[in-house]
């Protein structure tokens, strides 16, 4: 994002020993000269490493191939490329600077215009090299992103990851995802790296100018300094007149389209102080933006598969969830798949506790609403193979391919958790529902037949209101 700066050149050794007029060359050719003795002054690493070292020697002065190794491997310099001016000692002494570890070596009379040409092909090397290494570890990256996504299968739990990974990789102190579209004045922030507790945060996008404008332009925005970006000129001044300290350095909006049209911003802000985004950063940042559009595309996809369900009778209106004959036959197919091939899967029931006391102390409507709200936090919780029905008036029915009896406890769990923090409009604030579960594993001894899943499940739930500590009954557990 900053400026193509002047490459650095660090001049090492005896200044008797340099060509003369060498730094006035260096210097009208474009490049930024300092200089030092050796061994070198300072500290360890210089603030600003070199882009090129050119040591200047007389090679019957020093023991040049010691002296060659420390600057050429040693970690001072970063690896910076290392080209030797010999003032004497011809092609043996250029011989033993090559094989000590420089990129470069030349011998008195140095012809300039070969020089820079040298110079010119070391650095361009360097940067071929560098741009490899970046690549490779982008590649990297991005499988280890994507192998971490992938066994994240709840959208907000994929977002999170996208958010996290870049967010660290880069250094960042802001990096979210927000969900809007053209013409809206909010925006829905869904993944926050610096504060992963956020995940369904409603923000005034006037407060965002790089959000709105790249949602209207449908184009990535990068804003290298937001002090001195006319874009954000309005809320410069918003900020100076409510005395706000803001010490945002530079912004990056990258929207996200699903299905052409704009629905949302990868969303990256540095301060002062951070590392400078590259464009390479901007590039990497933008093919997670288009990851995260997968993701949205998939949500479509599965809200349009749900409401065919509702057309084709197959889901439960009241609260969004499959209805038993839609269970009924997941079930099967999973039973058949898992047996064919040797899988395993978990059959979960839920008993919504005390449901018929809501009911008769605040009405049947009252009753189906908090129920709804179940409902739909049941399909918010699943993976995206998981299956959850409606089993019965105020219970349902789990199908958790690829899950044991423990997988099917720590789901029960979660959700409890979920549904303790959660706001209930019709119930006193503290007053969730409460539990009771019925699991059952397959493969299971006493399991021949999907209809023995649910005889087994069903005594397991009992068990669950009758005995278990948790209220959680196992099958085949005493």
């Amino acid at each position: 994002m900053a400026e193509q700066s002047k490459h650095r050149v660090l001049l090492v050794g005896d200044a008797a020993a340099r060509p003369d007029g060498l730094e006035r060359f260096l210097v009208r050719g474009g490049f930024e000269v300092t200089e030092t003795p050796y061994p070198p002054l300072g500290p360890d690493r210089p603030p600003q490493p070199a882009d090129l070292l050119i040591l200047c020697t007389a090679a019957k002065e020093v023991a040049l191939t010691d002296v060659v190794r420390d600057l050429a491997t040693g970690a001072r310099f970063a690896g910076a490329p290392l080209v030797v001016l010999l003032a004497d000692g011809g092609a043996d002494a250029v011989a033993d600077a090559l094989q000590a570890g420089a990129l470069d070596a030349m011998q008195s009379p140095v012809h300039f215009g070969e020089l820079r040409a040298r110079i010119d092909a070391d650095l361009r090397r360097r940067a071929e090299l560098i741009d490899a290494q970046d690549a490779l570890r982008t590649r990297e990256l991005l499988f280890d992103i994507f192998q971490e996504v992938s066994a994240a299968l709840r959208a907000d739990e994929i977002f999170q990851t996208l958010v996290r990974r870049v967010g660290h990789a880069f250094g960042l102190t802001h990096c979210s995802f927000v969900l809007t579209a053209p013409g809206e004045d909010k925006g829905r922030v869904v993944a926050v790296y610096e504060n992963p507790a956020i995940r369904d945060l409603r923000v005034e996008l006037e407060r965002y100018p790089e959000i709105r404008e790249a949602i209207r332009t449908e184009r990535p925005v990068l804003i290298p300094d937001v002090r001195e970006h006319p874009l954000f000129e309005s809320i410069r001044r918003r900020w100076e007149q409510q005395h706000i300290a803001v010490n945002v350095q530079s912004a990056v909006a990258l929207p996200v389209f699903v299905q052409g049209r704009a629905a949302g911003v990868f969303f990256l802000r540095t301060v002062r102080g951070d590392p400078e985004l590259r464009p390479q950063d901007v590039a990497f940042a933008n093919t997670i933006a288009q990851a995260a559009a997968r993701v949205l595309e998939n949500e479509e996809r599965r809200a349009a598969i749900y409401r065919r369900q509702i057309s084709a009778g197959v889901t439960d209106v009241l609260t969004g969830c499959a209805s038993l004959d839609a269970l009924d036959r997941r079930l099967r197919d999973e039973f058949e798949r898992a047996r064919r091939y040797s899988l395993r899967f978990t059959l979960v029931v839920i008993d919504v506790d005390r449901l018929r006391d809501i009911n008769e102390r605040l009405g049947q409507q009252a009753g189906d609403r908090v129920l709804a709200e179940i409902g739909a936090m049941m399909q918010r919780e699943i993976r995206a193979p998981d299956f959850v029905a409606r089993y019965g008036g105020d219970e349902f029915a789990l199908v958790l391919p690829e899950t044991d009896v423990k997988g099917g406890r720590q789901f029960v769990e979660r959700v409890r958790q979920v549904l303790t923090r959660h706001t209930f409009p019709d119930l006193p604030h503290g007053q969730a529902p409460s539990l009771t579960a019925g699991v059952v594993a397959f493969p299971h001894a006493e399991v021949l037949r999907p209809e023995d899943l649910f005889t087994q499940v069903e005594a397991a739930l009992e068990r669950g209101k009758k005995s278990a500590p948790d209220r959680i009954g196992v099958a085949g557990e005493k």
